[in-house]
């Protein structure tokens, strides 16, 4: 049931600094690449923004006959050295669904990540994990199974975000449903830094049930995307925002009637900045390959129409796996795959609120399967992506400065 894609990495990209207006011209964006901590034949790059204006990085490498799920601060235009979380032979490093290392308002470090269980019917499963420290990562609590259903199906593509001085709420698709009604529910939970699980809720009912979710925190709401379902399997984009511990009636974003009877394994991307969100993702309506951006002045409440960043033309072909982040300067610098003549490459290019595009720029070229699912996030001016090399088995970091 459970889709591995065994890519890996990790990237690192400083950004404009903000404060030119709105639609000011910019100048475009290059690449330059550096080294990172994760060791040869690392997979499964995550990362997550971080207080005080740094970055998390995690990844799973190997570790003697099992694996091993580590992490690495980013802060001050340099990497610590890294920790490791925990060691086992059942970690599932999924490109698509990586681990993840969060750290609280208080300090501590919340981690999550994907173990296999074997059944000894025809398909495995698997479970989702939280463990909590509260020394910098030096010690870690007993993992605790995230959601209360024991059944040996799929709980996965999962994000999370902190929301309180003390709480983290996670977010994952879980097939519960599957074998009554074959559907998958988006659920929620949050986990406290004694790594206390609670506040189990279902968001929606319906989901796709393979594409990857994306959660962000703000200072006044915590907002989720995902790939909606129906039973005329329509997967579009939808947002649902957590107020006061309370999830809203999930919206979505954009109807593009994308009816489709597989899940595409593509999820949307989320990135917030005071009261403006960007949401990035890829449709394959009408058979027509495109990536979209759509910018909302409230938080989610309502959106601009959507913003068409790549489509099908002679040449090339978007392949989505987004990602995303929303400058302080009205900017927000997209990622994705971009099948071309020569192979697949990541492109990446800004776009203002009111559909100012930039130049186009590359970031990495490899295959599909071997780059994987780019990850982006920013810390102040500095936007750090995640993304695999060649093989899928190599790390790459950059940074990407005006030219």
């Amino acid at each position: 049931m459970r889709r591995i894609v065994l890519v890996s990495i990790a990237i690192s990209i400083a950004a404009i600094a903000a404060g030119s207006a709105l639609n000011e011209p910019r100048a475009e964006l290059n690449p330059l690449e550096i080294t990172n901590p994760s060791a040869p034949g690392s997979l499964a790059p995550g990362l997550y923004a971080a207080p005080n204006d740094s970055l998390i990085l995690t990844w799973i490498e190997p570790s003697g006959t099992g694996k091993a799920l580590r992490f690495a601060f980013w802060k001050s235009g340099k990497w610590t050295a890294p920790a490791t979380v925990i060691r086992s032979t059942d970690l599932q490093p999924d490109s698509a669904a990586p681990p993840s290392v969060t750290k609280l308002e208080n300090g501590a470090l919340v981690a999550v990540w994907s173990q296999l269980v074997k059944s000894t019917g025809k398909e495995d499963g698997n479970f989702l994990f939280a463990s909590t420290s509260t020394d910098a990562g030096k010690t870690w609590t007993t993992p605790v199974r995230i959601h209360s259903d024991t059944g040996i199906s799929e709980h996965s593509y999962d994000s999370i975000a902190a929301t309180g001085p003390d709480q983290a709420t996670i977010i994952w698709l879980d097939s519960q449903d599957w074998n009554a009604k074959h559907t998958y529910r988006l659920m929620s939970a949050t986990v406290n830094s004694k790594g206390v699980i609670s506040n189990e809720k279902t968001v929606d009912h319906d989901t796709c049930t393979c594409c990857p979710t994306a959660f962000i925190s703000t200072p006044k709401l915590a907002l989720a995307a995902y790939r909606g379902h129906n039973p005329e399997q329509i997967r579009d984009i939808k947002v649902a925002r957590l107020a006061g511990g309370n999830w809203q009636k999930p919206l979505t974003v954009h109807d593009d009637l994308w009816k489709i009877n597989a899940c595409p394994v593509n999820g949307p991307a989320l990135s917030a900045s005071g009261n403006r969100l960007a949401v990035l993702w890829f449709t394959g309506s009408n058979d027509q390959p495109e990536v979209k951006i759509a910018m909302s002045d409230d938080l989610g409440s309502t959106f601009r129409p959507p913003i068409t960043l790549d489509s099908a033309k002679e040449g090339t072909r978007p392949v989505g796996h987004v990602a995303v982040a929303l400058m302080d300067d009205g900017y927000a610098v997209a990622v994705w795959l971009q099948h071309q003549s020569s192979g697949t490459a990541i492109v990446g290019r800004r776009v203002s609120v009111t559909g100012e595009q930039g130049e186009d720029f590359t970031i990495a070229r490899g295959t599909e399967s071997g780059l994987g699912y780019p990850r982006l996030q920013k810390a102040g001016g500095t936007i750090m992506v995640s993304w695999s090399g060649k093989t899928g088995h190599d790390v790459k970091t950059a940074i990407i400065r005006p030219r």
